[in-house]
This record gives C-alpha cells, sequence and structure tokens, in this order.
C-alpha cells in the first residue's frame, strides 16, 4: 500500500492531523506577535517547548499509524480467504444485531 492509500483511509486521523498542525502554526504566528515583557518570554519558551513536543507526537502517531497500516496490508495479502471469512462472519453479525434491533421497535 502506498502513502497515498494511507492517507485515503485514515481520512478521519488525517483531518486531525491537519487540525493540529494548524493549531501549531497559529501558536507559532502569535508567538511572533507578542510583547517583549519577561513573563511574556517565559510563556513564549514554554509554548515553543509545547509546540515542538506536538509536533514531535505528531510525526510518532503518523509513523505508527502507517506501519500499523503496513502491517494490516500484509496480513491481508497473506491470508485473503481468512480475512474474507472474518469479514463476512462480522458483516453478519452486525447485520443479525442490526435487524433484531430495527425489528423490535416495530
Amino acid at each position: 500500500m502506498n502513502d497515498d492509500t494511507a492517507t485515503t483511509v485514515n481520512d478521519p486521523s488525517n483531518t486531525t492531523l491537519e487540525e493540529l498542525r494548524a493549531l501549531i502554526r497559529e501558536a507559532e504566528e502569535a508567538l511572533g506577535s507578542a510583547g517583549n515583557d519577561d513573563q511574556v518570554d517565559e510563556l513564549r519558551e514554554r509554548l515553543r517547548g509545547a509546540v515542538a513536543e506536538g509536533q514531535n507526537m505528531i510525526h510518532n502517531l503518523t509513523d505508527k499509524v502507517r506501519y500499523q497500516a503496513k502491517r494490516a496490508d500484509e496480513a491481508i495479502r497473506a491470508n485473503p480467504y481468512q480475512t474474507i471469512g472474518i469479514a463476512t462472519g462480522v458483516g453478519l453479525l452486525v447485520g443479525f444485531l442490526l435487524a433484531r434491533r430495527f425489528s423490535s421497535h416495530d
């Protein structure tokens, strides 16, 4: 699976990462426009540390998601019939539970 497919498959995660990146950009811009008071300088340094930590967390999370997606893809390709069986079983179970729930409301 290439990186484009992983990004498309994990669209909600990608949206969250984009929101975090936008928040980090806004924080960096706010740091640049703040005053020069000693307390502001201290807060600026703390915020820069938090921004750097957030960027590191985003990077690590992205790497982990890609690694797990690659492992899942490899497992599916190595065991296609088992995967089809499991997916069918899960689909039947969900269908049964939904049918039971909606039939009891009528």
